[in-house]
């Protein structure tokens, strides 16, 4: 219930909740749609990823948002338009195991396909939300957010028991009221109870799996590898470095750009990689069969490395690169990344140039 009071302070009326569906509000177009615009209604922050996602393998099923929250954690939330029915958890756990696999380089092609941007302005716009500093990657327990008109006995049990058992999982209750022709939602967390969410919280205690744990000490790392490549190529061009686990060097060519890049599964590993995204993979195929004409002459002036030439990088990409087995942030590694990335743009560059322009 709400009290509405007049500018003298007196009761003007008594406005009583209401359902959802005698108000004509839809889950799809109306609730969705105002949390992905205001995602704060859910009482924190989060960057949604993708809404109605139904590309997951071996099933048809729609997820109705994806997020990511300041921790680095994937969000997975579920929407129902009146009394969130018993079997909603588990649904919401399907989808949870669905996204458990997602990796940051597949989170940031769904966002860039959801938003029509490149994926690597996609990953830079993620990695600058998150807060955490030992965040290297997602890990494989996505939160879950229930959010309803209300809940029923059955549901908030279910509820309780997998927080106990340490899945972190949030009901949000949105309670509706209408004013003439408007209404009014207000958000109400249910569970955890804002005043013994920290009592209730059950985080895993984060790994890290990587030197690298603080975004600047990435740009800081990049800036060094930039700035020794220029002094020994100074037509390479300068190029502000940013907070992420790779950084690449743009080519005249659309969709094609050198590239550094910190991995750590399935090893941890620093790269030097020429990448290629075109549109249509058929085309990705074409320039890997010149270059791989030419592999000859590649290996001679690449003496001592393993030349790795990946057709099925991520969901578009080919990749060609070379490793070595290290993620520190150290000389060693800046005078790595410099003189292997020169050698490697010097070898593969011309080769690139002679297809394009032929």
């Amino acid at each position: 219930m709400i009290l509405l009071v007049n500018e003298q302070k007196q009761l003007e009326k008594l406005i009583d909740e209401e359902n959802f569906s005698k108000m004509g509000v839809l889950e799809r177009t109306h609730m969705e749609e105002w949390i992905a615009e205001y995602p704060e209604i859910l009482g924190e922050k989060l960057i949604i990823i993708t809404t109605e996602y139904d590309s997951f393998d071996k099933t048809n099923n729609r997820l109705d948002i994806l997020a990511v929250d300041e921790e680095g954690k994937l969000v997975v939330i579920e929407l129902k338009r009146d009394i969130a029915d018993k079997f909603v958890d588990l649904q919401a756990i399907h989808y949870a195991a669905y996204c458990s696999t997602l990796t940051l380089e597949q989170v940031a092609d769904i966002k860039a396909v959801y938003e029509d941007k490149s994926k690597d302005e996609i990953e830079i716009e993620i990695l600058d939300f998150i807060e955490n500093k030992d965040f290297s990657d997602f890990d494989n327990q996505p939160r879950i957010i229930l959010v309803a008109n209300d809940f029923n006995e059955e549901t908030l049990a279910a509820v309780l028991w997998l927080r106990d058992i340490g899945v972190d999982i949030t009901c949000v209750k949105l309670e509706a009221y209408k004013l003439d022709k408007k209404i009014i939602i207000t958000p109400d967390i249910i569970i955890p109870l804002p005043e013994a969410k920290q009592f209730m919280m059950y985080r895993e205690e984060k790994t890290k799996n990587t030197t690298y744990t603080h975004p600047n000490e990435m740009s800081n790392f990049w800036n060094k590898v930039l700035n020794k490549l220029r002094e020994l190529k100074p037509e390479i061009p300068e190029k502000r470095p940013y907070k992420s686990s790779y950084f690449t060097i743009t080519t005249e060519y659309p969709n094609i750009h050198f590239e550094w890049m910190f991995r750590k599964r399935p090893l941890k590993r620093f790269m030097v990689c020429l990448h290629f995204e075109t549109p249509e993979r058929s085309n990705n195929k074409k320039l890997l069969d010149h270059f791989n004409s030419r592999k000859e002459e590649i290996e001679e002036k690449l003496p001592n490395n393993k030349i790795i030439f990946d057709e099925n990088w991520g969901k578009q990409g080919t990749q060609i690169y070379i490793q070595k087995d290290s993620i520190e942030l150290d000389e060693e590694n800046v005078n790595w990344g410099a003189e292997t990335m020169l050698k490697f743009y010097e070898t593969f560059k011309p080769l690139l140039d002679e297809y394009l322009t032929k």
